[in-house]
């Protein structure tokens, strides 16, 4: 779809992924996270320390 930068964030194991360089139906680089980092997205930082978990029992 020539998306040049792709964020997913799973709130169930409190990851995420930055996906860049799209080459075809894939992309070249992947970079992983967790919350609490301070993910690089393009020309932003996302600061993900405030992301909250969910799914896990005894989480709030």
């Amino acid at each position: 779809m020539g998306i040049d930068h792709y964020l997913i964030v799973d709130p169930r194991t409190g990851t995420i992924e930055v996906h860049c360089e799209p080459c075809g139906d894939r992309y070249r680089s992947k970079e992983p996270y967790i919350f609490g980092d301070a993910v690089p997205f393009s020309a932003w930082t996302i600061e993900t320390a405030a992301l909250r978990r969910y799914g896990k029992t005894g989480s709030g």
